[in-house]
Order: C-alpha cells, then structure tokens, then sequence
C-alpha cells in the first residue's frame, strides 16, 4: 500500500470526519462504514480521530505511520479547532442568557 499523505489525512478528518472519510482513505473501510453510519461516534469518535491525527499519533490500517508529518500544519489546525469550539460555546451561552432574560 502506498503510504498516506498526512495533510490530506488532516484535512478529510477536520472537514469530513464526523463521514469517517479519512478511515476510508487510510484503509479503515469497515471502521469507516461504521463512523459513518454514527457520524463519527457522535462526534467525539471524529474528534479522537483529530487529535491523534492533529499529533502524528494515527496510523494507516495496515501500521504505516502517515507520510510527511508537519507539525505546524498539525498545530495549526488543532488550535483552528480549539477556537471555533470556544467561540461556539460563547455564542450558544450568549443565545441561553438572552433566552432566560426573556
């Protein structure tokens, strides 16, 4: 097998990871058909996924590490991921506490 891109693999998993689509890609085809039909374990499935991928700590089904590793583009995105989570949290709180005052 070929080895894996590691950005492409980052990119399927931050954009389509709740379809499993990554899984496909790096030759999980079963566990892939199973995030999808859970879309992605509800979400925290995809997100483990991220994080392993975000840290270089996710693996091709058949052991090979993903090629070209950059640890950047892995930071990068893990804080893009980090900020788009604490701004939601703060724009669902904002839309409760206007909802509560009534």
């Amino acid at each position: 097998m070929q080895p894996k891109s590691y950005t492409a693999t980052l990119l399927l998993s931050f954009f389509l990871g709740g379809l499993g689509i990554h899984r496909f890609y790096t030759g999980y085809i079963g566990l892939g058909i199973l995030q999808l039909l859970t879309l992605g374990g509800c979400g925290l499935w995809s997100l483990i996924d991220f994080i392993c991928i975000c840290f270089n700590n996710y693996k091709t089904a058949d052991g090979q590490p993903l090629a070209e590793y950059n640890k950047i583009l892995g930071m990068s995105m893990f804080g893009i991921w980090i900020a788009m989570f604490l701004i939601g949290v703060v724009c669902n709180s904002a839309v409760i506490i206007t909802a509560l005052r009534g």
